[in-house]
């Protein structure tokens, strides 16, 4: 058993795709190099259909076998003929590709929890199962009929998602089920092992606790491919699937114990991407720097691609993603593009190959070589922006600076008065906001202008009850006639 492997799927809020050429003309473990045909995988969301598409990729599915809810068939897969899939679900997908057309063999429908509903939280947009919370965005789907209004505690859910720190699950897809307690499915969770005690043969993930039995007095728990618990806590760390059918609390006897696998087995990938957050990160020799991807150990290269920004911007808490070759353990980085979590706008002043925003004093925004300067889809300079109206989209570099990945000509001249700010909160001092160094005073907004992280209205008291440091919010308001003074109109939750 390789623990990276197991550690893959479903982690620290990561999309993964990976293609492996094993038996094409590519042959396998080396890097890629452009083979025109081979034997590809994916394990991700449904993000469409006419045929499928995972992960934005497409996926003929001719006859393909689609196993979901404890079936498997064979089908086609159409916009009218989904064989139980639906957009928003987790599955892996395994087949083939010749040039740039994909085509699908198997198609294996998984969720990331299944039980009851002991509380919803409909301001905070989350409810819980299982001792785990999951968290509910605007691209969370919901089955016909089902919405985050109508659950209420007792419920049976089973959810898609993607695992995003202990005890956090992000969901991509809810469908109400039938039935109490477990109900006639049982209750399945996938998280990682914690606190793992083989004396009482217990061991907890987020909030739940699991008892498994291998006593060998039936009925015995299945407990598959895991380590001989020959010590109290050598579970620890595994990313593992849990089944049961008797739930007390949280507490849930386990019938099976397994390690998730991202179901591409041990072999080395010519092709793989991970998209996350940065959850460790070593000290960089010139471009190369070994650093962590939620669970996904990367390692980049003298050749590696660096796209939107440089080696010594991969810190903790950067949001990332990296392409490369994995060899089993590590993901040898053939690229790797930094992801924006600050988005700006105002009216621009320029000053060298930086600039500022009316009515945000002191963030100065960085242009560099890899910055993408546009009006509509045409590339223009730095220059071109002084004076007029923009957006930005960039990186936080420091307390108050900003590294640009793109900036857009909104509109000629200064008569735009818009002023949005979007960025990790720095702290929070009853309700003033500071955001890269900005103080936003909230206290002119209304109380129905402060929304949840799917747009619905929650509230300045809800609203506040979520926000600390670190939280990422986006707050809209109007530039004085001063020029300089901001009068801020709305406030709402990011993800």
């Amino acid at each position: 058993m390789k623990r990276s492997s197991i550690l893959f799927n479903l982690l620290g809020a990561v999309g993964l795709v990976g293609l492996l050429f094993g038996c094409g003309s590519g042959g396998g473990g080396g890097a890629s190099t452009g083979t025109a045909s081979g034997s590809a995988a994916a394990s991700g969301t449904v993000t469409g259909f006419g045929s499928v598409f995972v992960n934005g990729k497409k996926f003929e599915t001719n006859d393909v076998e689609v196993r979901h809810d404890g079936i498997t068939e064979r089908c086609t897969i159409s916009q009218a003929t989904r064989c139980g899939l639906e957009e928003g679900m987790t599955v892996k997908v395994s087949g083939d590709f010749s040039g740039s057309s994909h085509r699908a063999t198997t198609i294996v429908q998984e969720d990331t929890l299944e039980g009851p509903i002991t509380n919803v939280d409909v301001p905070n947009s989350q409810f819980s199962v299982l001792g785990q919370t999951v968290l509910v965005d605007d691209t969370t789907r919901f089955d016909s009929g089902v919405n985050l209004t109508n659950l209420v505690a007792g419920n049976i859910v089973e959810v898609s998602g993607f695992v995003k720190a202990d005890g956090i699950i992000v969901a991509s897809f809810v469908e109400r089920k039938a039935g109490i307690g477990c109900g006639a499915d049982g209750c399945e969770i996938k998280g990682v092992v914690k606190n793992h005690n083989h004396a009482t043969t217990s061991f907890q993930i987020g909030g739940l606790t699991v008892i498994y039995d291998i006593d060998g007095t039936i009925p015995d728990t299945i407990v598959g491919d895991m380590p001989v618990p020959t010590n109290n806590n050598n579970w620890n760390g595994i990313f593992v699937e849990v089944k049961g059918t008797s739930l007390s609390g949280t507490t849930l006897t386990a019938t099976k114990v397994e390690p998730e696998n991202d179901g591409v087995g041990n072999i080395g990938m010519d092709e793989y991407e991970v998209e996350g957050f940065v959850t460790q990160a070593g000290s960089a020799s010139g471009n190369i720097i070994d650093f962590t991807i939620g669970t996904t150990q990367v390692r980049t290269t003298a050749n590696t691609e660096f796209r939107g920004g440089t080696v010594d911007e991969i810190v903790v808490g950067a949001k990332m993603s990296a392409e490369g070759r994995f060899d089993g353990t590590t993901l040898i980085a053939k690229h790797v593009k930094f992801h924006e979590s600050v988005k700006l706008e105002g009216n621009a002043a320029v000053n060298g190959n930086s600039l500022t925003l009316a009515g945000l004093p002191g963030v100065i925004i960085t242009v560099n070589s890899q910055t993408e300067l546009k009006d509509g889809g045409n590339p223009i300079t730095l220059n071109d922006l002084n004076g007029n109206h923009v957006r930005v989209r960039g990186r936080v570099s420091g307390t108050s600076s900003v590294i640009a990945t793109r900036i857009e000509l909104q509109s000629l001249g200064n008569n735009n008065d818009d002023v949005n700010i979007q960025g990790p909160v720095q702290s929070v001092s009853g309700q003033v906001l500071t955001i890269l160094g900005v103080d936003v005073d909230t206290t002119g907004i209304d109380n129905t202008n402060f929304e949840g992280l799917n747009d619905q209205v929650i509230g300045r008291a809800a609203f506040f009850n979520v926000v600390k440091a670190d939280t990422l919010v986006k707050v809209k308001g109007r530039l004085n006639v001063d020029g300089v003074t901001v009068t801020w109109r709305e406030a709402e939750l990011e993800d």
